[in-house]
Parts: C-alpha cells; structure tokens; sequence
C-alpha cells in the first residue's frame, strides 16, 4: 500500500478573518485548556474574545503568517528529495488534521502533550521529536556557531533558547516531559558550546502561571552583565508570528533597552537544504 508523508504544524493567520477561529480551535482544545466542556468552550470564547483585538494589532505589523508558505516549500523539497508524496495539515488552522495512511511528522523539535501528544490522539504512524537525532544537535550546534563568529570578540555574549511556554499547572498535571526534555539538550549543547546558554520561555497568555523564566525577563537580567545575546527559537522549526514578531520586534526592542549592544536571533530551519536533507535521511530509511 502507498505511503504518504504528512508535516503538521501548529497553524497560524492568514487574514483577518482567520483570527477567531484560529483562536477558539486553540483553546478549545483539551489539550491546551484542560477543563471538561461546555466550561472549556465557554473559557475558549471568551478568550477569543478578549485575545482578537490583539491578535489583529500583531497581524497588521507582520501580516499573514509565514509559516504556511514555508511549510508548502518544506513539502515541495521533501518530495523531490524522496520521491515520495508529502502534504501539510495543521492542528488549528484549514486544511485540518485528518486520519489517512500517512507518516505524520510534527515540525516540533520536543515532544510536549500539547504538540505531539495532540496529534498522538488524531493519528497513528507519527514521526519521533527531531530532539532524539544526534544530527538535530548538530544543526543547532551549525547555527550558534555562525552567530557567534557574527559577535564582536569584545563583547560577552550569551546564548537565549527561548522555547514557547506551557501553563504551569497544566505541565504539572500531566507529567509533560517538555521542560526536561529542554534541560537535558541544554546540557549536552553546553558541552560544545563556549558560550553560556540560558532556557526561557516565550508566549504566555493570560495572567495564569506559566514556565519560568520567562524570556523577556532572562534578556533584563542577561543584560546586567552581557553585551551581546543570540536567541534560538529552539522549540520551532518554522518562522511565525512568535518569531518574526515576538522576538524579532519586541524581544529586541527590549533588549536594546536594556543595553544589550548586539541581538541576533538564530533563522529557524524552515526550508533549509541542510534540514531537508537531514528529514529526508530518515524517510528514505523508513520506507526500506
């Protein structure tokens, strides 16, 4: 039987009219709001209602998304490097995640019960998290170097990975390996970098508590003692709205605030030759 590749991710905006039901399939989601229904539908309209208006703010200085075309390119170069047929679905926005004989892959370096874990409950057949490959240590590693040798030699500089953040009592609640999973790649990555690297984490909603540190408050205090501070979007594999906005403006509006001399932020892979020919490695192998 025919095999067919399918890369998911999260989803995103493409107009201004996406923005509700992008918002409300996020949050109506068991797995981000982990309550019993109708409270999670009615928690997951009202923060639509609450979050459109600054979701709207966001879309009008970015515009669209960019993660669908990049997710179309990522699908155009693994088909050609496979010859085997390769689509994308997403969790919260069109064309949805539907069941098939496909080989799923979740364009997410770690695995969290939000991400992998959702798609676990839809799919069967599911790619394992980039993290567990020794050539997903490598690509970061490729990365940071290139940035480094970017850096003035007189600057100290640091190294942010800045992975998205999950409710506190959510992560709790379900035993999520995600934190520690980020820890333990930390460590080994610190072995082979000289630089010191820092987890945080970005994109919280609400006044809820999430995963500490959070990233705009490890750039206030890096910038006590660095001049220079290199952000890895460690948790995404492809450019949006939270890296093209979230860090792109706003984290190194913050920094440059606060001092910080020079900011760069590590381009996530998206359709990177190097990380399409590392996806394709392991699909060519699977389908042996």
């Amino acid at each position: 039987m025919k095999k067919n590749i399918t890369l998911v991710n999260l989803g995103g905006i493409r107009n201004p009219l996406d923005i509700p039901p992008f918002l409300f399939n996020m949050f109506n989601d068991n797995n981000i709001i982990h309550i019993k229904q109708p409270a999670r539908f009615i928690a997951a309209l009202l923060i639509t209602l609450f979050r459109s208006k600054g979701a709207y703010l966001i879309y009008k200085k970015v515009k669209s998304s960019p993660i669908f075309d990049i997710s179309c390119r990522q699908a155009e170069k693994l088909k050609k490097g496979t010859n085997i047929d390769v689509r994308c679905m997403f969790s919260y926005s069109k064309p949805f995640i539907k069941r098939g004989n496909f080989i799923y892959i979740p364009l997410y370096g770690f695995y969290s019960h939000t991400t992998h874990g959702n798609i676990l409950k839809k799919v069967n057949k599911v790619f394992p998290p980039f993290c567990i490959f020794g050539e997903f240590f490598d690509l970061i590693e490729k990365r940071i170097d290139a940035a480094l040798k970017s850096v003035p030699k007189e600057y100290k500089t640091a190294i942010v990975l800045s992975a998205h953040s999950l409710p506190e009592r959510l992560a709790k609640k379900t035993n999520d390996p995600y934190r520690h999973d980020l820890e333990v790649f930390i460590n080994y990555l610190q072995k082979r970098i000289d630089a010191p690297i820092y987890l945080a984490f970005q994109s919280k909603l609400g006044h809820i508590e999430w995963l500490k540190p959070e990233t705009a408050q490890a750039i206030k205090l890096l910038a006590q003692n660095h001049d220079a501070l290199i952000v890895v979007p460690i948790s995404f594999i492809s450019d949006n709205t939270e890296t093209v906005y979230e860090i792109d403006i706003e984290y190194k509006n913050l920094a440059k605030k606060n001092g910080i001399k020079y900011f760069k932020r590590i381009d996530c892979f998206n359709d990177d030759e190097d990380f399409i020919s590392f996806l394709s490695k392991y699909l060519k192998e699977g389908f042996k």
